[in-house]
């Protein structure tokens, strides 16, 4: 039987030490490669042949959370599950994964009492579309999804460049590293303004309102 290929990304380096050697002591897991932040995570190389990425949700303040390191990991690789997982509650988190991208996403939260097999199976189920998801999102508030926030008018892709943007990587580095073209990417921020900023005026500093808008939504979604 082959072996589920992981992704670890987690920003406590006692954690990430302690985690990592016990994933690897594991069957069927292959720790395949552990990052301490969700820049390094995006290696496209390691992403596309991964099964799962198991992220810590608060990896880093200035940089992305584990939602959108995930979103933007699902840009790479579409067949690949996301674990997050959290010392908060994270029963909302589901919330901020777009809709059409939820299959095979699990959400729990970090406890001592946990056994590296618990987490090993979590991974093996979610790498194979065994996600949990839904048991934090009853169906019935499906149709709330939106509620006229503008961030789930965004697409994950304009999210992922946004998020980059935020923390000062410029828009050709950007698609460098989303292996994107520069005028996908200028015509993608743009798309996002105009969603994020209906009523700029030409005077605005588009990209810094933009950034601002972006970073008040995420923390209430």
């Amino acid at each position: 039987m082959d072996s589920t290929r992981v992704i670890y990304v987690e920003n406590d380096s006692a954690l990430r030490q302690f985690l990592q050697e016990s994933l690897k002591d594991q069957p069927g897991i292959e720790l395949i490669g552990t990052y301490a932040d969700g820049i390094s995570a995006l290696n496209r190389a390691v992403a596309k042949k991964a099964d799962v990425a198991l992220i810590d949700f608060g990896l880093d303040t200035d940089g992305l959370n584990g939602i959108e390191l995930g979103i933007a990991l699902r840009e790479i690789n579409e067949y690949i599950g996301i674990v997050i997982y959290s010392q908060f509650n994270v029963r909302k988190m589901v919330n901020r994964v777009p809709p059409a991208m939820r299959n095979g996403w699990s959400f729990f939260e970090k406890s001592g009492e946990m056994a590296s097999a618990d987490y090993a199976k979590i991974l093996k189920d979610t790498a194979v579309g065994k996600g949990n998801w839904e048991e934090f999102f009853p169906a019935a508030s499906e149709a709330s999804d939106a509620d006229l926030n503008p961030y789930y008018e965004l697409t994950s892709r304009q999210r992922s460049i946004i998020s980059l943007l935020a923390q000062g990587i410029s828009v050709q580095e950007i698609s460098v590293r989303l292996d994107l073209t520069y005028a996908y990417v200028r015509k993608e921020l743009s798309r996002a303004y105009d969603i994020l900023l209906p009523d700029a005026k030409e005077s605005d500093d588009l990209k810094t309102l933009a950034i601002l808008k972006y970073l008040q939504l995420v923390k209430t979604v």
